[in-house]
């Protein structure tokens, strides 16, 4: 038997029924142990939807900061 090395590029989109934002991190930590459990070295990004509160809080806090005056470049 040899070994010979392998690389996959995997995107999934799903949706999961969650209480709280933890949940999600709790199914993805699941999925990180046992690549590792299997040997698998990993590398893994995960783009979570904001809820609708959090997205009014982050416009909330986009219109209370002052914005930058315009200049030329390296100003």
């Amino acid at each position: 038997m040899e070994t010979r090395k392998w690389k996959a590029f995997l995107r999934m989109n799903g949706e999961t029924a969650v209480d709280s934002g933890q949940d999600i991190m709790t199914e993805f930590r699941a999925m990180v142990e046992y690549l590792k459990w299997i040997g698998v070295d990993y590398s893994m990004v995960v783009q979570v939807e904001a809820t609708q509160a959090e997205r009014a809080q982050a416009l909330a806090l986009e219109q209370t900061q002052p914005r930058r005056g315009y200049g030329k470049l390296g100003d």
